[in-house]
Formats: structure tokens, C-alpha cells, sequence
């Protein structure tokens, strides 16, 4: 399966690029094409921009960035991101970071390629973040940016650069390979071409098991280190009548539909005599009525469905309304509220639409959800779930899911990868 972005024009303009201005001008329409990831063609199906990625040693060079080798250690971490946001996978796996490393000791660097963050927004320290220092970029222009980048991971001296790049952030990559003896390229892109996935840094870190498996394939030799999540929740879950399922998600992940939309399995799922459904996470006002009126006109009860808003833990809050089964936001799973729902012992329940691009599937090395492909088939699935829940608390299974839920943390201490 060619997961590679075709991208000769892209890659040609850079390398013959020879002002300045020519080199912004290509620098510019690299980042632009990101604007096409969302088109049925390479939405879930590309993962690699190879072509791209050959001029990036072309480009250091021609910048006259001089390569500067180091030894790979946490002594002086960076955190290097494109931009930060209020919530989504990016900045939880950035902030994950941080959390893992000694206290104040990381960097945390940001391209901010659309520019639109300011420094005011940093004056109090950056929310979730214990940081050494925040640094953001300030340079107009493409070309700019890139040098600035470089000096600045120069002046720090950097003993590990954690590269969290966007899709097609030129800067932060060409910035960080001179450096790539302790760059770690941390895959979370998980789904669509991303600049730097094929270059030779110091690691290249998958952190789900789908892109993973690619990745392998691919040839890129890359480590697995999977998503962090919470400990282990202890205890059994306290019987009471009927039947609680939830849900989590940002939510674009429930709009949409493939096949179905989300309200037809909710709706499957408040069909079920003594069944209700608690939704975490942030939605407006008119998602929540539009998803009220669909699951009306579908014949299920409105009022069984209830929203609770963001939270700071999905675990934290699966555990407090005593969720019996997790049922993962469609059209578009999630993976780290799924290992969430795992964490707490949950039995998951995953809508997979049939024809799912391959880099939308889930996977995972521990096989602990019950798939469906069809509304028709939630009632079943429900049994399924409810009647796994009693294997997931044995002392095998416990063990074997504490191997996972370590992963990451082995990771970030820079301890030998786990089989």
C-alpha cells in the first residue's frame, strides 16, 4: 500500500529555489496543501511526504545551518510544537511530555506557522505546562523563521528535541535536523502526510498501534511507544439498576456521518430498555440540540442523553458516572479516550464503518473492544461488552494492560523499549 503523499512540484521548487524570496515563496505553498488533507483521496490513506522531506538536508545546508551532533539524554529537553490548543491530541501529547520530565527542565518551542499566538498569551507560564522556559517564534518570514528556530535550539544546546511538528510545518523541521542526532520525530499524526516521518533522526516514535504497523511496513524502523494514560483504576464498579454507556470526544470527531451518523448508534443504544448515555467532553449548543432532535425523530428518549462538558480527565470522569461500557465517538474514533476507557477497565464498543480509510482503523495490541459496523448490530454488542467486563479485572489481563499503559512512560525516561 503506497502511503506517499505525490509531491515532485512541491519538492522541485524547494531545491531550486535560490533568493530568499523564492525560498518563501515555496516554503508557502508546502504549508498550503495541508488545506487538501481533508479530501476523500488522502484523508486516512497518505502518511509520508518523502519527496518533501529529500530537501530538508538540501535546505539546511542552503541556509547554512551547521549540523551540530550531541548525545541523546533528558538533561536539556525541547519540546518543539507547531502551535498549542485548548484541547485535542496534539497539545495532551506535548503536555504529557512535560509532566513526564523533571520539573522544570523542558523547553517548550513554537513555530505558530499561522501565526496566531502572541506572547501576552504566555506572561502567567503556559496552562498544563512546567516548563524551564515557552518560546515563540517572532520572524516574518518563512525563511526567517527557520533560521530563528535554529539559533535558538542552538543557543539552548538541546540533549533531546521531542519534534511534534504539524502536517507541513517546514520550519520546524528543517530547523531541527541538524540537530537529529537527539531529535525523536514523534509521529502523531497519525493519519495524514506529515513532513519529517521518513527522515533519519534519532527515533521515530509511533504512538498508535495502526500508524505503527505502517511504519514497519514502511521500513522506517520505528518505535512503538503508545499513548500515555492514567493508572490502573482500582476496585470493582459499584452495582446499581440499569445501564450507563458513555462517550468522549472533541466534537468534530461525532460529526458527519459514513454510512450512519453518531445519533443512529446512540439512538441504538437508548432503545435499550434501562439504558442512558453520558457524553464528556466540550460541545456547542447546537450540536447538542441538532443531536437531541436526531435521536428524537429516531424514536429514542432525548432526556436519557446527557452531556456533561470538558473535563480534565476522561478516566476521572468515566469512573465518577460509574460508566458500564464505552461506546468511541463516530465517524471518527478516538484513541487515547479508548486506552481511557481501557485504563478504567471499561469494555469499549467501537463503530467502524465499513470501506474506513486504513489509517482510520483502530488497532491496538491488546484486543479489548467488541467492532460494529451497524446501528443493527449495538444490541449485541452491548451483550458482548457486558459480558467481557468480568475478564478485563483478572490478574492476567490487569498485568497485561499495565504493560501497555507503561509504554509511554518508559519512553519519556528514555529507558530501553519494552517488547
Amino acid at each position: 500500500m503506497d502511503l506517499d503523499l505525490p509531491a515532485n512540484a512541491l519538492a522541485e521548487a524547494l531545491r531550486v529555489a535560490r533568493t530568499a524570496e523564492q525560498l518563501d515563496v515555496a516554503i508557502d505553498h508546502v504549508a498550503r496543501v495541508a488545506g487538501r488533507f481533508r479530501e476523500p483521496e488522502l484523508y486516512g490513506r497518505m502518511l509520508y511526504a518523502s519527496e518533501v522531506d529529500a530537501t530538508v538536508p538540501v535546505l539546511a545546508q542552503r541556509l547554512k545551518l551547521k549540523d551540530l551532533p550531541g548525545e541523546l539524554s533528558n538533561t536539556r529537553a525541547v519540546v518543539l510544537v507547531s502551535r498549542l490548543y485548548a484541547s485535542g491530541g496534539h497539545s495532551r501529547v506535548a503536555a504529557d511530555i512535560v509532566r513526564r520530565l523533571p520539573p522544570a527542565s523542558a523547553t517548550l518551542v513554537m513555530t505558530d506557522p499561522k501565526r496566531q499566538f502572541r506572547h501576552r498569551q504566555m506572561l502567567n507560564g503556559v496552562p498544563g505546562f512546567d516548563l524551564r522556559a515557552a518560546v515563540l517564534l517572532a520572524s516574518a518570514t518563512p525563511a526567517e523563521r527557520i533560521v530563528e528556530l535554529y539559533n535558538i535550539l542552538a543557543a539552548i544546546r538541546p540533549t533531546r528535541i521531542f519534534l511534534l511538528n504539524h502536517h507541513m510545518d517546514l520550519t520546524a523541521v528543517a530547523a531541527a535536523w541538524p540537530f537529529r542526532d537527539v531529535v525523536e520525530f514523534i509521529h502523531h499524526a497519525d493519519h495524514l502526510p506529515c513532513l519529517g516521518a521518513t527522515l533519519p533522526f534519532a527515533a521515530h516514535v509511533d504512538l498508535t498501534w495502526t500508524c505503527h504497523l505502517a511504519c514497519r511496513d514502511a521500513g522506517l524502523r520505528p518505535l512503538y511507544a503508545g499513548l500515555a494514560a492514567p493508572a490502573l483504576a482500582p476496585g470493582e464498579v459499584a452495582a446499581r439498576p440499569g445501564l450507563r454507556v458513555a462517550t468522549s470526544g472533541v466534537q468534530h470527531k461525532f460529526e458527519g456521518r459514513r454510512a450512519h451518523a453518531w445519533a443512529d448508534f446512540a439512538a441504538a443504544v437508548l432503545r435499550r430498555p434501562g439504558a442512558e448515555m453520558i457524553h464528556i467532553g466540550a460541545t456547542s449548543p447546537e450540536f447538542e440540540q441538532g443531536l437531541r432532535q436526531a435521536l428524537a425523530g429516531a424514536g429514542a428518549d432525548p432526556a436519557r442523553y446527557r452531556f456533561v462538558g470538558q473535563v480534565e480527565s476522561v478516566h476521572a470522569a468515566l469512573l465518577e458516572h460509574g460508566a458500564d461500557v464505552y461506546l468511541s465517538s463516530f465517524p471518527e474514533t478516538g484513541g487515547k479516550a479508548n486506552l481511557e476507557a481501557m485504563a478504567a477497565r471499561i469494555p469499549v464498543i467501537l463503530p467502524m464503518a465499513a470501506g474506513t480509510p486504513p489509517l482510520l482503523r483502530y488497532d491496538l495490541p491488546l484486543r479489548r473492544w467488541t467492532e460494529v459496523e451497524r446501528p443493527d448490530q449495538i444490541d449485541a454488542a452491548l451483550d458482548a461488552a457486558l459480558a467481557m467486563a468480568p475478564a478485563l479485572r483478572t490478574p492476567e489481563a490487569v498485568a497485561e494492560l499495565e504493560r501497555e499503559l507503561g509504554r509511554f512512560d518508559a519512553y519519556v525516561a528514555n529507558e530501553a523499549a519494552r517488547p
